[in-house]
């Protein structure tokens, strides 16, 4: 049974102002107005309370001041027994009303505009003017939308633990077996870096396919990519650190995939823009993986070799695991084979292959999360994961989290148990870690 969220009880506390404030102003007006706005305008968070605040007070004029001129267009040409035709007359009135909304993009606040509208010219009172009920309106809806803005961003305070690093990996571990954030997991995570928590993630993805999927979350720090091959700012969209391979390692590497007749996929960077340089893609996971990814922004595929003045800092390769356990024999073999780094891993959507990375011996996860806190200068760190490649992030610290959909040796390695990826279990932890005092005191 899920729980009562923070929006219902808010929701609540600012109805209850609005109706006290009723006998405060010598019972002037009617509450009910007041207290609608302000469950209408009742964010989950206070992110974007300020610019939904905007748009509602935005639409509250226009559905008004509009109110009040068709009325007063009414109550002039309009018998009060035409009341069929005064529907009419209020419901296509609505079409412009709407369609103005529209062109100045306040697309949020349409419905609010109509619903002041509508208080205004369906629920008018004969015995004010138009203008004087209409302003009274008004009045009663900025009432709501303002308690409801300061209600929103009232924080009962609490204890945080400012000094930790929350880091988590995405697939299977953040997002749920649909592959997204749930909504839950959205909110709780602006709602916790709203208030200072410091989270990150750490994935195999590429900023291209990682950052869509934290859209609309307000990350503030530099998530770990490419199984640790890089850093990339969201705000910035850049690549704050990367870790290019050797070039006699990378061009070791090419060596063996042409003598082996294996095509891979050879990842450089150009302008913050990864350049993906492939041969023909020759069996159907390599061939999905590029339709799926061809038109996705931040990522760039090109037929060919990569030009020798662009280092190269990633190789994948999608083979079958005969394939692929023979070519890791074949790379520890090679000279450069202590400055490289394999891992392998099936691939969730084509029964029967893998994949298979080769990055710098100096990239990892691992790496990645301690520059980051290095930065912050921050010691103490929470990692969540559920598959091979976070065992070295789970190996670091005794704050370690598997989901219970992790993989047996992930859960075997950490410290700890939580829930599914499909019961916010991340989420729900770091927000008990973040506001506890208990669980960190003597650590270091």
């Amino acid at each position: 049974m899920p729980k009562i969220g923070m929006r219902i009880i808010k929701s609540a506390v600012a109805v209850f102002i609005c109706l006290s404030l009723y006998p405060l102003l010598g019972h002037h007006g009617v509450p009910f107005y007041a207290a609608i706005a302000a469950i209408l305008c009742m964010q989950p968070d206070a992110s974007n309370s300020y610019r939904v605040a905007l748009n509602r007070i935005i639409g509250t004029l226009i559905g008004g001041v509009y109110g009040i001129l068709v009325l007063t267009l009414i109550k002039t040409f309009m018998p009060p027994s035409w009341e069929i035709l005064r529907y009419l007359v209020l419901s296509l009135s609505m079409i412009p009303l709407m369609y103005l909304t529209v062109l100045l993009k306040k697309n949020t606040a349409t419905y609010i505009t109509c619903v002041v509208f509508l208080s205004i010219t369906v629920s008018h009172s004969d015995e004010l003017l138009p203008y004087a009920f209409g302003i009274s309106r008004i009045v009663e809806t900025l009432i709501g939308i303002f308690v409801s803005l300061l209600v929103n961003h009232f924080h009962i305070p609490r204890r945080r633990n400012l000094d930790l690093l929350f880091v988590s990996d995405l697939n299977g571990t953040l997002l749920n077996h649909e592959r997204r954030l749930s909504s839950y997991t959205r909110i709780k995570l602006n709602h916790l870096l709203d208030r200072g928590a410091q989270i990150t993630v750490a994935t195999s993805r590429t900023p291209a396919t990682a950052v869509p999927l934290l859209n609309g979350v307000n990350l503030s720090l530099p998530i770990v990519v490419m199984n640790g091959a890089a850093l990339y700012d969201l705000k910035e969209k850049t690549y704050s650190r990367v870790c290019f391979l050797p070039q006699d390692a990378a061009l070791q590497v090419l060596e063996l995939f042409e003598r082996e007749n294996i095509n891979c996929l050879s990842y450089t960077l150009f302008d913050d823009m990864l350049h993906i340089y492939h041969g023909s893609l020759s069996n159907e996971a390599a061939r999905s993986y590029f339709e799926d990814r061809k038109t996705l922004p931040l990522k760039s595929f090109i037929h060919g070799h990569p030009p020798a003045e662009q280092p190269v800092f990633y190789f994948t390769v999608f083979e079958t695991l005969g394939v692929v356990e023979q070519l890791c024999n074949h790379l520890k073999q090679l000279p450069c084979a202590d400055k490289l780094q394999v891992m392998y891993y099936q691939d969730p959507r084509h029964d029967g292959f893998y994949m298979l990375n080769v990055l710098s011996a100096n990239a990892s996860k691992l790496a990645g999360v301690n520059e980051i806190a290095s930065r912050l200068g921050l010691h103490k760190t929470v990692v969540f994961g559920d598959e091979l490649n976070d065992l070295c992030l789970l190996e670091s610290t005794p704050h370690s989290y598997a989901v219970e959909n992790a993989a047996p040796p992930v859960k075997e390695t950490a410290r700890h148990q939580i829930g599914s990826n499909d019961s916010d279990a991340v989420v729900r932890t770091i927000g008990k870690l973040f506001y506890s005092g208990k669980a960190f005191r003597g650590d270091s």
